[in-house]
């Protein structure tokens, strides 16, 4: 019940005991409530008018400042605003606030998660007495929330975890063939599916189906020192590369290094032992770059035309294409590359190589590699580019395993290929 009701009634109340007791003070007292509505209804006559003012683009997580410019052409009165947000959004700061010819109110915004939201703000006016009050039209304003560069590192890094998880499923090496190698007895531990159970029941006793295993294979890393690379990048690849050389070469397996860059390469032909992995530790010294990342790169899918032409080409001096073109036998190919530079090039040699070779990318992400101070404006460059490598990644997901990288994965890496 409004403040108005609530008098009016003690007023009605009043009168009522007069009437019954004779008494004047009861309806004196009504009258002077009645009079006391009257005055204050013709006191009450603000002309209020109001914007919005505040940033169109705010960062999740921190608080910004919007101003409630209210203008007054009216009787003095109290302002109250009504402010309704998705729950995304927090508001504080509302309070009422006497107003006369103008003022404003400040509201504190934090929005909590990315996206794009609407702010609707309506007043509500009181007079000074507190009895007449009424609402006024709503008013919105969008804002557009990006996330931070926490956020985009902790929502990289989750699905960057997600993906180590299937690219290590898709990419172990030391896997089986489909290649049948023979028949051996059954012993406790081995896979039931295996069983040849026509062989089983014919002696009477359990045996299992071998295949050859492709230990024999060559393990070629394949690291990237174009100029986006060394920016930045470059020590990090360079470290990735002698770490897993080192854990194949201890595992058995011959292990050769191929470096690109810009028209050129080099190739340390595959081997084994403590002299060969000196061989490539020493090859790994690479001169850093200066300069700022691009943080763009462009990829296109080629047609079949196009294909066509590029394996006519491809016999050129052409650093990447050549370098990969020159290993005659059936390999696995570990490529540490940021994807930044021969975009397109790297996916069309990697879709007709996957045929012969079983080949990984270890992708350091250039948006986690970012070394510079974060403002507004960067920190927008860095949202689009990582929504820009998104889509590239999920496109050379398809044809072979990719594992996006941030500065500090050596350790999950050597695990996920253990």
């Amino acid at each position: 019940m409004k403040r108005e009701d609530i008098l009016v009634t003690l007023s009605l109340l009043g009168a009522l005991h007069g009437f019954l007791t004779g008494s004047l003070f009861g309806p004196l007292f009504g009258a002077g409530i009645i009079a006391y509505i009257k005055l204050a209804h013709f006191s009450f006559s603000p002309k209020i008018s109001f914007e919005i003012e505040g940033p169109g683009e705010l960062e999740e997580g921190k608080q910004y400042d919007f101003l409630i410019k209210i203008r007054n052409n009216g009787s003095p009165t109290i302002i109250k605003p009504i402010v309704k947000v998705p729950f995304e959004v927090k508001v504080e700061g509302l309070k009422e606030v006497p107003i006369k010819r103008g003022g404003f109110i400040k509201l504190k915004v934090t929005p909590l998660l990315k996206g794009s939201y609407n702010i609707g703000v309506s007043l509500l006016v009181q007079d000074l007495y507190g009895l007449l009050n009424f609402e006024t039209e709503e008013a919105s304003m969008n804002i557009g929330v990006v996330p931070s560069v926490d956020s985009i590192k902790e929502g990289v890094k989750e699905a960057r975890n997600v993906r180590l998880k299937e690219s290590y499923k898709r990419a172990l090496i030391g896997s089986e063939t489909v290649d049948f190698y023979g028949l051996r007895e059954y012993y406790p531990g081995d896979d039931i599916r295996r069983i040849d159970w026509k062989a089983s029941s014919r002696i009477r006793k359990l045996i299992i189906r071998e295949f050859l295993k492709e230990r024999d294979s060559d393990v070629y890393i394949v690291l990237d020192e174009t100029r986006e690379m060394r920016k930045g990048k470059i020590d990090y690849g360079s470290s990735l590369a002698l770490y897993l050389t080192g854990l194949l070469v201890k595992a058995g397996y011959r292990v050769g290094l191929i470096r690109y860059w810009e028209g050129g390469y080099k190739v340390i032909e595959p081997g084994k032992g403590v002299a060969h992995l000196e061989k490539i530790r020493s090859d790994l010294k690479v001169r850093r770059e200066r300069g700022i990342s691009s943080l763009k790169a462009s990829l296109s899918s080629f047609s079949e035309k196009g294909r066509k032409f590029l394996r006519k080409v491809f016999p050129k001096k052409v650093g990447i294409a050549e370098a990969l073109l020159s290993i005659k036998s059936p390999s696995y190919l570990l490529i540490i590359t940021d994807l930044m530079s021969n975009t397109s090039l790297l996916y069309s040699l990697v879709v007709m190589l996957k045929k012969k070779h079983k080949i990984i990318i270890f992708s350091p992400n250039p948006v986690l590699f970012y070394p510079y101070e974060v403002d507004k404006e960067v920190l927008k460059m860095l949202y689009e580019s990582y929504k820009e490598r998104e889509l590239m990644l999920r496109k050379f997901s398809t044809i072979v395993p990719v594992i996006d990288l941030e500065p500090y994965d050596y350790e999950e890496v050597l695990r996920g290929l253990e």
